[in-house]
């Protein structure tokens, strides 16, 4: 068992976070900007030896999630201010062992749990470089978003970007809508960050109780005077969930409960889509 408590943050991670930071803000430029943080960096800042095997970094993960997540009216918020410099160093780390780690030996529903795990991590390493901020969206060139930044190559086999995990990977070699219920990008409007490592053990159950959380909350979907309101996500991803609203509808009946269920029986069409790029801090 490892403990969970690094005693001091290095110089190095420091240096690095703040150069990581610039970059992210669209401060840096190529010529000044840092090398990434390597594994055994990312090890040393958090008091780690790196001979800790996948099941201990994972409860490094799980720790830090349990930390810092709150959930308040059906929303798992982060604190992010009041993440500690060892527990994002801890963080790096996590994300550095999944890296160097890999796909490679795992089962198709421990692959598809590693990514998970590796997106939504990683999508919390990039927030606290660039903490604070009001949205991921002011991250990027142009308030684009961080997405096609490539910051992770895993298992050496080239550079990725959170784009390429999400679009180029789990959504290329699953054909799951689900999907979208797993990957969190730090917003309000996103579904839930799970407050807890995915697991291939739990992975099917878990899917199903993400896409009931988001779909009977008002974010996912609104049924008021005689409206529907959707998540914009079912508009942006519609081919993945049947291509039109009949089958954006078709799906959400599938989990919908209670005065939803029977609005969205009753429903022909999807009159409105939003979403809330808030930062899903708390």
């Amino acid at each position: 068992m490892i403990d969970f408590k690094p005693t001091r943050l290095s110089a190095l991670l420091l240096t690095t976070t703040a150069a990581l930071m610039m970059t992210a803000c669209g401060q840096g430029n190529s010529s000044t900007a840092a090398a990434p943080i390597t594994k055994a960096e990312a090890v040393q800042a958090a008091g780690l030896t790196g001979s800790e095997t996948p099941e201990e970094m994972q409860m490094i993960y799980a720790k830090f999630l349990d930390t810092y997540i709150t959930p308040k009216d059906g929303i798992n918020f982060l604190a992010y201010g009041d993440v500690s410099n060892d527990d994002k160093a801890a963080l790096k780390a996590y994300v550095k062992s999944l890296e160097a780690r890999g796909t490679e030996g795992l089962s198709r529903d421990e692959e598809m749990a590693f990514w998970f795990n590796l997106y939504n991590a990683k999508t919390i390493d990039v927030i606290l470089d660039a903490y604070p901020l009001e949205s991921i969206r002011k991250l990027g060139p142009l308030n684009s978003g961080p997405w096609d930044k490539k910051n992770m190559n895993v298992a050496g086999k080239g550079e990725m970007s959170l784009n390429d995990v999400e679009h180029g990977t789990l959504r290329k070699n699953w054909k799951e809508p689900r999907i979208h219920y797993a990957v969190n990008c730090a917003s309000i409007g996103c579904p839930n960050l799970k407050a807890t490592p995915w697991t291939a053990e739990e992975l099917e159950a878990d899917l199903k109780q993400a896409a009931i959380d988001y779909i009977n909350h008002p974010r996912g979907f609104n049924a008021e005077g005689g409206k529907i309101t959707a998540s914009k996500i079912f508009d942006w991803y519609k081919d993945d969930f049947g291509g039109n609203k009949a089958g954006i509808l078709e799906h959400a009946r599938q989990y919908a409960k209670g005065d939803l269920k029977t609005a969205l029986d009753a429903a022909d069409t999807i009159n409105n889509f939003e979403y809330d790029w808030n930062l899903n801090e708390g």
